[in-house]
């Protein structure tokens, strides 16, 4: 129960006595009880005993009814302890009153008669505890103390006493009356306790408080805390203080009309005027704070005591005190100012009416202020209150002081924030402090702008007014710190929102900044830049770094503060800020919005630094370097790159690094580490890979200036990398080198373990960097170590590659592709592929040969997976990657047996198959084939004296028969001519493996052994849109247009649309990807679009595509707006006009990966119908009834004389129907002509392949060889275009312009979206095959559009080059080279992959009567020949694989020269005579191909060949069979008179003479092999004709009999 009493007294301040706890037993009297101490059930009921019988006493006298009562008392107390606070007593209430009035006399006795300061002596000594002595007053008060903490009923027996009164009469008297010797004593702390406490609780109950209010003693006690306090007692001064707050608190009406009485607010605070100057401010405060909570805690009942306070001068008090705290806080907050201050706080929300004020808000504010009208939280209402917080703030310098006041106006703020309206709008303090801001003290200064930005922050408002002063105060206020806080405040409010920059452009602030750094730039230009001393502020030049950081933020996402900028004429001067390394990035920042209006002039200015930039300055260029990465993230950033001699600039920054990198450390670069130089090469590389990235225009510009040389040059000169081969000494290298993978062998090289040489480690280094560049993901790093730490988990994930698995933080980069083949990389700068190429030489060092060797076939390896799909081999070889291996690697790949010659051909094989051009190929052909020089006879003859030699484990000769005695001998010279002999074999079948790798056919298609023709493959899953776009098909013209507004090429009129005589479009083509029935993206093959001039809409006339949801081919002549995918109709929902579309099915007809050949046939009939046919690979699929194209586009019926049609086309998917997909899809050679051909000639279309690049004017008819006369087969004037790669270039828009027409050019940058006078974009062209041919007008070919979603690939693979270099002599000479069954069995497997897919080889092996060679050196080498060359032979001539095509014969030359060249098979290991007379027969057997095949082998004079075969000696009865059965099959498949006569003159020649009689002679003979087949001596000649005979017999009785044309 005390505990919960004592908890009642709030915001009493703890002071001496004052705790929560009950009283400590050592701190208790000890009551003498007699026996021991029993239980509390036991005292309490011993207690009732006693009290009742101290009831009945009522007869005896008052002293002896004392005497008893105090007796009672310890008893009383005993159990109360014991008890836990808890009374078990029935009679409490009796105990309570007579208890307190025993109280109540015995203080009135103290009091009665005597002097105040008597009095208080004597109530002192009557409530204190004396120990042993006489303690009657202290038991009365302690028992009182206890009993007024029970319950209310008890409360109330005791306030009637009159105690209340009594015990605050005596407060007073402590309070106001010292005593003498103030000594704090133990039993005063106690009695002071029970004494404040009960009082306490009688302030806690409503009745106890009349008690108190009874007589003047409360009056008294409050003029005692204010005017008597340098009399009054210290150690009851928070006693009083504590009983005072808490009356307060439980104020009532009857306390109000008490104090009002008693006048007590008014001369409380006359008398505190008065003592305000005099007395400490600490106690001043504290009594003004009681007066204030009188007033406060009054407040929500009545508002006489505020007013009382009013009118009694009170705020000029509270301005009087408050600024007594002036220079007195010395830095801490005083708990009595706090209170005071909240205090005041609380007065500014008393008032009788809201403030009002207007809400007009004219000046721009920040999206989303709302001017507050509801009255949601505290609102001011007294200004008397707040402008005592103002004049404070203006009059007061101390720190704490006027923080706290700007604190308190913050609080008010975040009340409600319509208070700031009413404060600003009408008193005005913020703008008034704007102006007192530079005399107070730096703390202030900071709050204060703090409080500016929550207007700004908090309340999303702009005061314009005030942020008008603050810009003042910058450019007025003398005090430096001042005006660097209120800069920093403007900064970060302008960073808040763009609308601040406009705000102080127009205020004047951005050009008030600029001329103080244009000052601040004049000053440094003549002193010098300096450098700041560490740990030394300098504010000067703190502000000069705020000043440009706020022009910074002023510039950001404002053209026009930019154009201000220009204007000041500020370039020259913010340059001069780039020298200082505290300015340089704010500075940079600068530049760089700059580069907005005009990116040239600051790339200018930054690669003209990085220029000048001297050898220490590597901060300065590093900084530059990532400024301009930032820049060339923006779209104009590129051009201007490229405009401002960026590349050459970066270059010559490379270059000045020349021998940076070396080891051991070149003087001149001694003060620089290869850290640094590092770092300085990454950023570098950094910025050309950004430059490049997705840049066509940049790629070009690189390419075509031979800047990558340049860069790979740069690169070489650094000191990391070794000498190139040639100049290099002997290296000795190991076939069974086993390297780690590229990405292991980077992590491993910084690794602490296992370190490399520092030489090795920078150029892993570069290696690392240009990888990262080839793939387009450089410029995302900025960090040196980052393929170091990814490189630690290098299988992370294998779908993408070595390199991408070092990319560290590059996550958010996504591929710009989707990949063909699994585990493929996106090389988008294939260049830096060369540049490695380039290198890898260069990174055999002699110090460290093993390692070294290890990272050649490393990086070797890695750039093999590199060009493991068809698509990185195309890309590699159009940029020249075999020529770069063939001249740097040179030695390389010339030095069998090491792994690294492994390595690299394997990629001149993958790379060669795809295209390779003739020179470069004549160099690989030529590999090991020159002579040895006598150094090089010396250092052979040495190799294996270097078995000691580490990493030098083998040699180049390691695969030949090689002595095991390297000393000379005498037959010297015979051995190394043998070994030389074995050295050229072993050379040739390298030569042979590489050719069948490179000309094996890459795709195994049925009936298709052709090689992969030149095409441009359109990806729809980059950028969704990929075409060829076609300008000026036709013209059709106005009877009275100018000729002048047509585009095209050719001197004749233009031609007419649509064509009167129908047309056909013949393509190739090859899905690589087909799109999903999702994404609905067609294969779009033609799309023809007419525009009426004067008109805004064009119109769709003819298409052909491939729907992918079910493979359909459609074909249709309706008339179709031509605009974006979102504004068409679904494609489901838009049904097609009635005989204006062709659907044809052909989901079983296509595979992906396959080239086809797709033919539309539009064959014009009368009136406006016409047939659609169409053909797949020659076969028609469908056909149909149509509409015809009509005659004008949309709906228009006629033409204005003096208008035109333009006619245009699309081959692929143009850019207003954008949509990405999975689409990949490639195009061969395109022809559209204006006629219907025949089935014929679509025959002879598809017979000359994807390869042709002609216009079919002089084509070879079928059955003619090629030195037959070749005919036309479509007219010239039927010729629209032709379309192919072979006849293509890069060119540009003015270069299309000066060489064919204005009106073109203007059409393709259009399409393009570029400048019509542009001259730097390239222009992929392919020009019509056709323009150079008699007729009308034709259009002039195609442009590529697309900047990612079009490849580019000229097929030139190694099959086809060889007709450049010799053609079938190199095969042939390759069989002639062989020495054994296997080298012989590769060069004719070269010959047969060559021959099966290239047919010019053919023709040339006829024109050198090639064939004739090849049979007389296998007839010199029949030794080698066996089986599986017999095979392949066989597939040459086209019936090896009987059973999986037609048997029939396709070469004839080899059929005629080498199978029927049966001396050539006569005496082979393998008994092939036996395998071919099998063969024969069954190909002249075949029921679909015997027939031709015949004819063949009459043309071969198989007939006659086989004849002389029955006069060899050696000739078995068993082949005789079978050449019968063969001359049989022959005969019927081809009935020829003259083959007849010549089995029958053989007959004959069978018939003895006359003088020999046949039947006398034994056919038993017959069997013996000595005696020829033939001889007329023996019985084998009689068998013989015999047979032959029933041959005869069954030919001329065969039904089947095929009569030759003869």
């Amino acid at each position: 129960m005390e505990a919960e009493d004592l908890s009642k007294a709030e915001d009493r301040p703890e002071g001496p006595g004052f705790q929560n706890e009950g009283q400590p037993p050592a701190m208790k009297p000890d009551f003498p009880l007699e026996g021991q101490c029993p239980g509390p059930t036991a005292l309490w009921d011993t207690l009732e005993k006693k009290f009742l019988e101290y009831q009945q006493l009522t007869h005896k006298n008052p002293e002896e009814r004392r005497k008893n009562l105090l007796s009672l008392l310890p008893l009383f107390l005993k159990a109360w302890e014991h008890s836990v606070g808890i009374i078990c007593f029935r009679s409490l209430q009796r105990l309570a009153e007579d208890v307190s009035d025993q109280l109540a006399q015995e203080i009135q006795q103290a009091l009665a008669g005597k002097p105040a300061e008597q009095a208080r002596a004597a109530v002192g000594q009557l409530l204190r505890w004396k120990g042993d002595m006489d303690q009657d007053g202290y038991l009365l008060l302690k028992s009182v103390y206890v009993l007024t903490g029970t319950d209310s009923e008890t409360l109330g027996r005791v306030v009637g006493s009159g105690l209340p009164a009594l015990l605050l009469q005596c407060l007073y008297l402590f309070f106001a009356f010292p005593v003498e010797k103030d000594e704090l004593l133990e039993g005063d702390v106690q009695g002071q306790r029970m004494f404040v406490q009960m009082l306490l609780n009688i302030c806690s109950e409503t009745q106890g408080l009349e008690g108190l209010l009874s007589g003047s003693e409360l009056q008294s006690l409050l003029i005692a805390t204010t005017c008597l306090r340098e009399h009054s007692c210290y150690f009851w001064k928070e006693p009083t203080f504590c009983v005072l707050r808490a009356i307060s608190k439980a104020q009532s009406s009857s306390v109000i009309q008490y104090l009002r009485t008693a006048d007590c607010v008014r001369l409380s605070v006359q008398n505190l005027s008065k003592l305000a100057d005099t007395l400490p401010a600490p106690e001043v405060s504290q009594a003004v704070s009681l007066i204030l909570n009188f007033v406060k805690d009054s407040y929500p009942i009545s508002s006489a005591l505020l007013l009382e306070f009013e009118n009694g001068e009170g705020y000029p008090l509270l301005l009087k005190v408050l600024l007594r705290y002036d220079g007195l806080t010395q830095g801490e907050v005083e708990p009595h100012l706090e209170e005071l201050l909240e205090l005041v706080m609380w007065l500014t929300t008393c008032g009788r009416s809201e403030l009002k004020v207007f809400d007009s808000v004219t000046y721009p504010q920040l999206e989303g202020f709302k001017f507050h009208h509801e009255a949601s939280g505290v609102t001011v209402k007294n200004l008397q209150a707040f402008q005592v917080l103002q004049n404070v703030f203006h009059r007061a310098s101390d720190s704490v002081l006027c923080t706290k006041v700007l604190l308190a106006i913050k609080t008010m703020w975040a009340w409600n924030p319509r208070n700031f309206f009413l404060l600003e709008w009408t008193l005005q303090p913020i703008s008034q402090f704007v102006e007192l801001v530079p005399l107070k003290p730096p703390p202030v200064q900071a709050h204060f702008f703090q409080l500016l930005e929550t207007l700004v922050f908090k309340l999303l408002y702009v005061p314009h007014e005030i942020l008008a002063k603050v810009q003042h105060l910058i450019k007025e206020s003398p005090e430096l710190p001042c005006t660097l806080v209120a800069l920093q405040s403007i900064l970060r409010i302008t960073a808040s929102d763009r609308l601040f920059t406009d705000i102080f452009r127009d205020s004047g602030l951005l050009g008030l900044l600029l001329a103080q750094l244009r000052k601040q730039a004049k000053i440094m230009r003549k002193s010098g830049s300096k450098v700041p001393s560490p740990g030394v502020q300098d504010p000067e030049r703190e502000l000069t770094c705020v000043m440009l950081n706020t022009v910074v933020t002023l510039l950001q996402g404002s053209v026009r503060n930019a154009v201000v900028l220009k204007d000041h004429g500020m370039v020259p001067f913010i340059k001069i800020f780039l020298d200082d390394e505290s300015y340089r990035g704010a500075s940079l920042s600068i530049l760089e919005q700059l580069s907005v209006i005009n990116a040239e002039e600051y790339m200018s200015i930054i690669v003209g630094a990085l220029c000048s930039s001297t050898q220490g300055e590597l901060q300065l260029k590093l900084d530059l370097l990532k400024s301009l990465l930032r820049i060339l993230e923006t779209p104009k950033g590129h051009a201007a790159f490229r405009v401002s001699s960026g590349f050459n600039g970066l270059l010559s920054l490379l270059s000045d690094l020349e021998g940076s990198l070396q080891v051991p450390v070149v003087s001149t670069w001694g003060s620089v580490s290869h850290s640094q130089t590092l770092e300085l090469v990454l950023h570098t590389l950094c910025v050309v890979s950004a430059a490049l990235h997705l840049d066509p225009v940049n790629g070009h510009f690189f390419r075509t200036n031979g800047l990558f040389e340049k860069l790979a040059e740069d690169l070489c000169l650094l000191g990391c990398f070794g000498a190139p081969e040639e100049e290099g000494a002997q290296r000795l290298s190991s076939s069974d080198v086993k390297a780690r993978p590229f990405v292991d062998l980077l992590s491993s090289a910084f690794s602490s373990s296992c370190p490399f040489p520092p030489r090795l480690q920078s150029c892993l280094q570069i290696l690392s960097f240009l990888d990262s560049m080839a793939s387009g993901t450089l410029h995302l790093r900025r960090d040196l170590m980052e393929p170091a730490r990814a490189g630690q988990e290098p299988s992370a994930d294998a779908q993408k590659g070595d390199a991408s698995g070092r990319q560290g933080k590059l996550k958010q980069w996504p591929d710009l592709e989707e990949r063909m083949d699994e585990g493929d990389v996106t090389i988008m700068l294939p260049g830096i592929i060369c540049i490695m190429v380039r290198l890898l030489p260069r990174l055999y060092l002699d110090d460290h040969p093993q390692l070294s060797e290890e990272v050649q076939c490393s990086m070797a390896s890695h750039l093999l997976s590199l060009v493991k799909s068809e698509k990185n081999r195309q890309v590699m070889c159009e940029a020249g990657m075999l020529r770069t291996l063939m001249t740097f690697c040179h030695r390389t790949l010339s030095t069998g047996g090491s792994a690294l010659h492994s390595l690299l051909i394997r990629i001149f094989e993958k790379l060669g198959s795809q295209a390779i051009e003739p020179d470069v190929l004549r160099q690989f052909l030529g590999l090991g084939i020159c002579s040895p020089q006598p150094a090089a006879w010396k250092s052979l003859r040495s190799f294996p004296g270097h078995e000691d030699n580490p990493g030098n484990s083998g040699s180049c000769a390691d695969t030949t028969d090689k002595p095991t005695d390297a000393s000379p001998c005498p037959g010297g010279s015979q051995d190394h001519r043998s070994l030389w002999t074995s050295q050229d074999s072993a050379t040739a079948l390298q030569t042979t493996l590489s050719l069948i790798s490179m000309t094996s056919p890459r795709n195994l298609q049925p009936q298709r052994a052709a090689l992969t023709p030149s095409f441009v493959e359109f990806d729809m899953s980059v950028e969704g849109y990929g075409c060829l776009f076609i300008p000026t098909l036709s013209t059709v013209m106005g009877t009275s247009t100018e000729h002048s507004i047509s585009g095209g090429t050719g001197s004749g009129t233009p031609r007419s649309f649509p064509p009167p005589g129908g047309l056909t479009f013949s393509c190739w083509f090859l899905i690589s990807r087909q799109a999903t029935v999702m994404e609905g993206h067609p294969l779009r093959f033609l799309t023809l679009v007419r525009h009426l001039a004067r008109t805004e809409q064009p119109f769709i006339c003819f298409s052909i595509s491939l729907c992918m949801d079910d493979l359909s081919l459609v074909v249709s002549t309706e008339e179709k707006e031509f605009q974006p995918l979102d504004v068409m109709e679904p494609e489901d929902e838009a049904e097609p006009s009635a005989g204006r579309q062709l659907q044809v099915r052909c989901s079983q007809l296509l595979t992906c990966g396959q080239w086809y050949h797709l033919a539309v046939v539009v064959s014009k009939e009368m009136k406006r119908n016409c047939t659609v046919t169409t053909y797949l690979d020659g076969q028609a699929i469908g056909s149909a009834k149509m509409l015809y194209v009509q005659a004008l586009p949309g709906t228009f019926l006629s033409m204005d004389p003096s208008s035109f049609v333009d006619v245009y086309g699309y081959i692929g998917t143009p850019r207003i129907w954008k949509q990405k997909s999975s689409l990949i899809w490639r195009l061969g050679p395109a022809y559209l002509f204006e006629e219907d051909i025949s089935v014929d000639a679509l025959a002879l279309i598809i017979k000359l392949g994807p390869r042709y690049c002609g216009n079919f004017q002089a084509v070879h008819l079928q059955g003619e060889g090629p030195d037959g006369e070749a005919t036309p087969l479509i007219a010239e004037e039927r010729v629209s275009f032709g379309l192919h790669v072979s006849s293509s270039s890069i060119t540009s828009i003015m270069n299309i312009r000066n060489t064919y027409n204005e009106v073109d050019s203007r059409l393709i940058a259009k399409e393009m979206n570029i400048a019509s006078r542009d001259n730097a974009t390239p222009v992929f062209l392919l020009r019509n095959c056709a323009g150079h041919l008699s007729g009308s007008l034709r259009t002039l070919g195609a442009v590529a559009v697309g900047q990612l979603g079009v490849r580019v690939f000229h097929s030139s693979p190694a099959a086809s080059s060889l007709d450049y270099i010799g053609g079938p002599a190199i095969l042939l000479g390759l069989i002639s080279l062989a020495t054994d069954d296997h080298t012989m069995y590769a060069a004719v497997k070269v010959l047969h992959s060559v021959l099966t897919s290239n047919a010019m080889c053919d023709y040339l092996m006829q024109h050198i009567c090639g064939y004739q060679i090849l049979a007389f050196l296998l007839r010199k080498k029949t030794a080698f020949l066996n089986h599986r060359i017999f095979q392949l032979i066989l597939s040459v001539a086209g019936t090896a694989e009987l059973g999986f095509r037609p048997s029939a014969v396709t070469n004839t030359c080899v059929f005629q020269h080498v199978l029927c060249n049966f001396e050539l098979w006569t005496n082979t290991a393998d008994n092939l005579e036996l395998a071919l007379f099998s063969h024969l027969l069954e190909i002249l057997q075949s029921p679909r191909e015997g027939p031709r095949n015949a004819e063949v082998a009459h043309q071969a004079q198989l007939v006659p060949k086989l004849i002389f075969l029955f006069n060899e000696p050696s000739l078995a009865l068993s082949k005789v069979s079978t050449i019968i059965a063969i001359l049989g099959c022959q005969l019927k498949g081809h009935f020829n008179i003259r083959d007849l006569l010549r089995v029958g003159l053989f007959v004959i020649y069978t018939l003895k003479p006359s003088s020999v009689n046949e039947r006398q002679n034994c056919l038993d003979g017959a069997q013996d092999p000595s005696v020829p087949a033939g001889s007329q001596t023996s019985g084998k000649a009689i068998w013989l004709r015999n047979q032959l005979l029933e041959m005869l017999f069954g030919v001329i009785s065969s039904p089947q009999l095929h009569l030759s044309s003869e």
